[in-house]
């Protein structure tokens, strides 16, 4: 707050400009001359001058209504900040997807906790559905999800769009393809979702519009096990890169993206409650993932 308003305040308080001087340990002179140019940058007499003080004009009950509104945002942005900084404890609460797990989200907490060491993290993993539940029951308030459905109650802070493709251990036959269509899966082994995980996947939609039969030797509830069975040569996964985020860069696996006819990227979305004011400890945090998830590889997304 400028010094001005600081003493239009202090004088609005006191009635009084000596009186206000004397509470703020300042010269009357000094008062009086902010009062002045504070009016004249306004052009509105902010006190009407009476021969036993000062009194608010109708501006200046509205100019004291604003300034003193900012000085309770300032109360609780100062708190929030003290929270954050170590003198309090703040928690932020994130249900995401598993493919945000494995690098971003951990690298994420750990650039914000090197800087808010006291901020503590409930972290949970699920799938989609019960993201958006969680979120908009007030269990998370920072959600990570694939193919979220439209909801009104949700609002949408970075959206991402990212390749979908196929999965699979470097020296499979197919490894050295710049590009694949789901009908070259056709005869060979193939490592797909469970039933939960494929419910409203971008599999399911890629199926939905192709006349393709493909041979599953298993089915995973978990992309750690989907990879990780591609990675021994079991068969070959459809996922999008930032579910293999360390392994491409490691050389362990490679990704092939898929080029049929209407399969659309995946969607990943960082979601809040839209009714649902957050925290100072949050904000920061979202802002900080907002970033991450902006900093991923270009090869990632579309």
């Amino acid at each position: 707050m400028t010094t001005a308003l600081r003493y239009f305040d202090e004088v609005a308080r006191q009635g009084s400009i000596r009186r206000a001087a004397d509470h703020l340990h300042v010269a009357a002179s000094a008062v009086n001359r902010q009062i002045l140019k504070l009016e004249d940058e306004l052009g509105v007499p902010l006190f009407e001058r009476l021969p036993r003080g000062l009194r608010l004009s109708s501006a200046g009950e509205l100019l004291v209504y604003q300034v003193r509104q900012w000085q309770r945002d300032e109360r609780q942005l100062l708190g929030g900040l003290d929270d954050i900084r170590g003198t309090g404890t703040s928690e932020v609460r994130v249900a995401s997807v598993e493919s945000v797990t494995d690098r971003l989200l951990p690298v994420t907490i750990r650039r914000f906790m090197e800087r808010y060491p006291r901020v503590r993290f409930d972290l949970s993993t699920d799938l989609t559905d019960p993201i958006i539940d969680a979120i908009l029951s007030g269990e998370a308030d920072i959600g990570l999800c694939i193919n979220p459905p439209s909801n009104p109650r949700l609002r949408t802070l970075r959206r991402l769009e990212l390749r979908f493709g196929a999965v699979m251990a470097p020296w499979h036959a197919l490894a050295r393809a710049s590009e694949l269509r789901l009908k070259d899966f056709e005869n060979v082994p193939v490592i797909l979702p469970d039933q939960a995980m494929f419910r409203g996947s971008t599999l399911e939609r890629a199926l939905s519009t192709q006349d393709v039969r493909l041979s599953a030797v298993a089915a995973c509830g978990r992309i750690l096990s989907m990879k990780s069975l591609a990675r021994e040569g079991v068969g070959v996964a459809f996922l999008n890169p930032l579910d293999v985020t360390r392994e491409l860069a490691e050389g362990e696996l490679v990704f092939v993206p898929l080029r049929d006819r209407g399969i659309a990227a995946a969607q990943l979305e960082m979601c809040v409650a839209k009714d649902r004011p957050l925290p100072l400890a949050i904000a920061v945090f979202a802002e900080m993932l907002d970033e991450a998830l902006k900093e991923l590889d270009v090869a990632t997304t579309v």
